[in-house]
């Protein structure tokens, strides 16, 4: 994609470099189906916000590529709610963390972080206290516990 914002613009200096990145350490990943629908996201994101502009500036790129990140990261996948970065295997996650090093320098980075580990947060509650609750009840019905 050309773009006028140059080599230090988000496309060349962001996007581009982390997706070749990615495409390279492929094999390094247990999950390929996340990592494959991430990158078609990102891409028709941007695509999409690209065709509502006629000629956008540098910066509104940028934004609308950090913007999708947490949502193309936690659902890369419309109708595939399992396909998560919370559901991904700590080896993924950690393989993530290393080819993305360079990116810690990104302040839109952080943020994007700290949303994907506070919504994690979350889920990991919702389903210790799915699977708390299922204990109980079966736990319960063994001992054939009047509901």
């Amino acid at each position: 994609m050309r773009t006028r914002c140059g080599s230090n613009g988000y496309v060349t200096n962001f996007a581009h470099k982390y997706c070749e990145k990615y495409l390279a350490g492929r094999s390094s990943f247990y999950d390929t189906k996340w990592q494959n629908g991430v990158r078609v996201c990102l891409q028709r994101t941007m695509l999409s916000k690209l065709r509502t502009v006629n000629q956008p500036t540098c910066q509104q790129i940028r934004d609308w590529g950090f913007g999708s990140h947490f949502g193309c990261y936690m659902r890369p996948i419309p109708n595939s709610p399992e396909v998560n970065f919370c559901r991904l295997k700590g080896a993924d996650i950690a393989e993530i963390g290393w080819m993305a090093k360079g990116a810690v320098f990104e302040k839109e980075v952080w943020s994007q972080f700290a949303k994907m580990i506070k919504e994690c947060a979350g889920q990991y509650l919702q389903d210790v206290q799915q699977d708390f609750v299922q204990f109980l009840k079966k736990t319960m019905n063994s001992l054939n516990w009047p509901w």
